[in-house]
């Protein structure tokens, strides 16, 4: 098993932000169907800042590697900065550039297409929460 197999592995077993008691200002289900992940996303946004993050439900271990290396990278982060962060794991999921130091547990997954949305299920899932977020302030 290679070094980032090992580092998935501990995401999954050690996830950050797994339930994670926080005072959510908003929070969204997510769902795969093609694996049976059910995933619920919670976050704390101040001044378009997110504070705190956490999540919760049955899922995969891609699934919930991605969300807690998502977590770890959240608090204290804009959400301009988030949505960068986002668009650069899409790109690496998708072949299109390298993986950042962030996201090379999850750079294995690359190679089995049938499991990236196991890996995006939190990234969109947040993503729909925000923009639930910024319409309604």
């Amino acid at each position: 098993m290679g070094i980032y197999q090992q580092a998935l592995l501990a995401h999954h077993q050690k996830p950050i932000g797994f339930e994670r008691d926080i005072q959510a200002t908003g929070k969204l289900d997510g769902h795969n169907a093609a694996c049976g992940d059910d995933i619920t996303v919670q976050i704390k946004v101040a001044d378009s800042v997110i504070i705190q993050s956490a999540f919760s439900g049955e899922s995969c271990a891609i699934c919930r590697a991605s969300a807690s290396i998502m977590c770890q990278q959240l608090e204290q982060l804009s959400i301009a900065g988030y949505h960068l962060l986002s668009s650069q794991l899409m790109a690496s999921l998708n072949g299109e550039q390298d993986f950042s130091e962030t996201f090379l547990p999850l750079s294995s997954i690359a190679n089995y297409p049938i499991r990236l949305q196991c890996a995006l299920l939190p990234w969109q899932t947040l993503d729909k929460l925000l923009l639930a977020h910024q319409e309604l302030n």
